[in-house]
């Protein structure tokens, strides 16, 4: 349950980086005294500066998540690995009870 916690403050702080850069960026160029083209150049840089980060960030909590999963996949299997260990033990364990009691009644 935490997991999901940490993977949504993850998404939320990704947004808000984003979404305030571009907040940023859009103000900066609405301030500044240029003619339309000069404007309209200006913001396709701005454009592409954001689409580059926003991919090397999706990049980033692409690979974070990857890691995460394997981390999880590999938690799961060596619990399941110690219980199914720890239940063959108590299996034989049983089996030796169960023998000792046999011999007793006879």
């Amino acid at each position: 349950m935490s997991d999901n916690n940490g993977s949504g403050a993850v998404k939320g702080a990704f947004l808000g980086f984003t979404l305030g850069f571009v907040a940023g960026a859009v103000t900066a160029l609405f301030l500044t005294t240029k003619t339309g083209e000069e404007l309209r150049s200006d913001i396709k840089k701005v454009t592409k500066e954001i689409i580059s980060k926003v991919e090397g960030r999706a990049d980033r909590i692409k690979n974070i998540t990857k890691d995460k999963y394997n981390e999880i996949v590999n938690n799961v299997i060596s619990t399941y690995k110690n219980l199914k260990d720890l239940t063959e033990k108590e299996i034989e364990f049983i089996k030796e009870v169960i023998s000792e009691q046999k011999d007793i009644a006879k």
